[in-house]
């Protein structure tokens, strides 16, 4: 998106003679990702709350363990939720009749794992499922350090923007002068490959899962929207 003027002298500094030209550009720069984060849930019942974060405990224990042995360091497995809840039910015909009363409690963890290895992501998934997991969702790929890659689209961004602004100024008879203004707004990284795997119901063991798919770790695309702002003057 470009826009030109020649009446925001004042507000952005143009010297006489000069015209502004506003250039809206994405820079873009493809990467691979290095790390995939998967995300592991327990959910378990139980008569009371004591008797539901208990097994709750216990069952999240295994599946702690299981992805540990599937070669996932200590720091690399970090708690996101803790939930306790009642169940209801009431003693009508159906849900909107009779009084609602406390049949039971449940208890839901679930913990984020980090994968620097892409080739065991497949692997904790089904260790995860294996002991015990009724709601695995992931991998999301990411980079864990995404600076470089940014800095990419970044220069990326401003050639672009540079080389719009190169062709308005010709085709108005005039060149550019200078950059009043850089401003940046916002970025974003879309992965290529995203596969999401889910099995679970409260009140009932999961199915046995399939075996989890290969996690393909394709490429990320890394934008970034630049605004430049440039003087024109006459050739």
């Amino acid at each position: 998106m470009t826009t030109t003027s020649g009446i925001q002298a004042a507000d952005l500094a143009l010297q006489p003679g000069e015209t502004l030209l506003e250039v809206q550009a994405q820079g873009e720069t493809v990467t691979l990702p290095d790390a995939a984060l998967i995300s592991v849930g327990v959910v378990s019942t139980g008569t009371t709350a004591r008797e539901a974060t208990g097994a709750n405990a216990t069952d999240m224990a295994k599946v702690v363990a299981a992805i540990k042995a599937a070669g996932i360091e200590d720091r690399y497995i970090r708690t996101q939720q803790i939930n306790v809840s009642p169940r209801f039910a009431r003693d009508g015909a159906n849900d909107y009749q009779g009084q609602a009363r406390i049949t039971g409690y449940v208890a839901r963890n679930s913990v984020s794992v980090t994968v620097t290895d892409l080739g065991k992501a497949s692997k904790v998934i089904d260790a995860a499922f294996g002991a015990g997991a009724n709601s695995v969702s992931g991998p999301n790929l990411t980079l864990l350090d995404d600076h470089d890659a940014l800095d990419a689209a970044r220069r990326d961004g401003i050639a672009k923007a540079r080389a719009e602004a190169a062709t308005y100024a010709d085709s108005l008879g005039m060149r550019v002068s200078r950059v009043i203004r850089v401003s940046e707004r916002g970025n974003s990284a879309r992965p290529v490959n995203y596969v999401t795997v889910t099995a679970s119901r409260v009140g009932a063991p999961p199915p046995p899962p399939p075996p989890p798919p290969p996690v393909a770790g394709g490429e990320m695309r890394q934008q970034i929207n630049v605004w430049v702002d440039f003087a024109l003057v006459p050739k």
